[in-house]
């Protein structure tokens, strides 16, 4: 594709979190060399924080939800008006993030690489910029592991050498707008944790590459977009990481991995409840349950602790 026909659609997903959304935008308005469609999806937030928003960056594309729909399903709404903006490529980008003024060009160069579907930057924490959070993600099926190569490890260069990886987190996840209408969005049953795995996954069954690209670098505030150890998060957990396997696990794994996480699932559950987390034992328990049950979406329950999202996702 040649350079006079680019144009990045940027979906930012916010809820309630107007300040790093604020910092993320103001860190896009320093890429020069590539044009961009921002478009900013509001996942239901206090209709004053979005009025501000709007102000501040008048050529955004401004999407009010009426409520929050999900880390999936809001994306969605925003890959949709990418598509119908036609923008050549299609940047999903944590709003908690703050991105270098060169970070988009090398990830654009790597899809000219061939069958390259997808690409992802090496992402640092913030405010310890020394710190690594993702140079690739990996997915090991004799184990059911998932991971990111480098996670919490100092840069001294040992992730400099570009790569194919086996997915690409949507915390920054660059796509040709083509791959996103021949396999789709993110799949809203998983609504939170593990459904860029999937879409990863759905991309590589298509015979697509997912290429991990050093020379790009941003950000992640990542203790911001995360309430760790919630009952959200261990219902989501439990639950999307066995649809997970059912949806992609090779055959020979995958009812071994069905089992072998059932039960560390509820076992888990059994510790949380010793401990006295009794909504993190139950909402494990529910996981597991309604994934057998075949319920996915939002999570049904309510808990009394904060629940898992603020923008986005992404556990460190």
């Amino acid at each position: 594709m040649s350079r006079s026909r680019e144009l990045v659609g940027v979906v930012v997903l916010n809820w309630n979190q107007e300040q790093d959304t604020r910092e993320c935008l103001e860190s896009l308005r320093l890429v020069r060399d590539v044009p961009l469609r921002v478009i900013l999806v509001d996942n239901g937030s206090a209709r004053e924080s979005v009025d501000r928003l709007e102000k501040q960056f008048p050529d955004a594309v401004i999407i009010r939800l009426p409520e929050n729909i999900g880390f999936a399903a809001g994306n969605n709404v925003g890959i949709e008006r990418a598509i119908k903006e036609d923008v050549s490529h299609i940047l999903l980008l944590n709003n908690d993030t703050l991105v270098e003024a060169g970070f988009l060009r090398p990830l654009l160069d790597a899809l000219c690489e061939d069958r390259a579907g997808a690409a992802g930057s090496k992402i640092y924490h913030h405010p310890d910029v020394t710190r690594l959070w993702f140079a690739g993600g990996m997915v090991d099926w004799h184990t059911g592991r998932q991971w990111h190569l480098g996670a919490g490890e100092i840069d001294r260069g040992q992730w400099d050498s570009p790569r194919e990886v086996d997915y690409i987190t949507a915390c920054c996840l660059l796509a040709p707008a083509q791959v996103f209408r021949e396999v789709g969005g993110l799949d809203e049953r998983y609504f939170i944790y593990f459904e860029e795995t999937d879409w990863n996954l759905r991309v590589r069954q298509r015979g697509y590459r997912c290429r991990y690209e050093p020379k790009s670098r941003i950000f992640h505030k990542v203790s911001q977009a995360m309430k760790g150890g919630s009952p959200s998060a261990d219902y989501y957990y439990a639950r999307n990481r066995l649809l997970l396997f059912l949806d992609h696990a090779p055959m020979l794994y995958r009812p071994l991995l069905l089992a072998l996480y059932t039960l560390r699932s509820m076992r888990f559950a059994w510790a949380q409840r010793r401990r006295g987390l009794h909504d993190n034992a139950r909402a494990v328990a529910r996981g597991v349950l309604d994934f057998y049950a075949g319920r996915f979406g939002r999570c049904p329950l309510q808990f009394n602790r904060t629940p898992v999202m603020q923008s986005g996702k992404h556990p460190g």
